[in-house]
């Protein structure tokens, strides 16, 4: 693949990470908004929590999973452009920003976690 392609496959990768973000944050967000009006909180029945639960667990789980993924397609692509002769300036800021994009991996996992651990000591506690 020339520069040009992996470029573009970088940025469709990017945008993938971003989608792969919205419908846990919409999730994320209604049930915030439930919680925050009273409509589910740790008096709410089990089987309504537990229901809850798993619904972030799954949303969180899958859509890290494929930001995880897309962050480590990302690095391939930086690798192959890395081998390309006479990079554009672009192509020698994505191959210098590499370090970043693997680092891009620690807030996804970290912040998942949190989402999940403040969730089950809310409904759990």
């Amino acid at each position: 693949m020339n520069e040009k392609e992996l470029v573009r496959t970088f940025n469709e990768l990017r945008v993938q990470r971003v989608k792969a973000q919205l419908a846990p944050t919409i999730l994320l967000a209604a049930i915030l908004a439930l919680a925050a009006t009273g409509h589910i909180t740790n008096a709410t029945s089990m089987i309504l929590r537990t229901f809850v639960m798993g619904l972030v667990v799954a949303g969180g789980v899958f859509s890290t999973t494929v930001m995880l993924a897309n962050v480590r397609e990302s690095v391939w692509v930086i690798d192959s452009l890395a081998k390309t002769k006479d990079l554009s300036p672009l192509g020698k800021k994505l191959v210098a920003d590499r370090g970043l994009t693997i680092f891009s991996a620690f807030p996804i996992a970290v912040l998942t976690l949190f989402n999940l651990v403040v969730l089950w000591v809310y409904l759990y506690r």
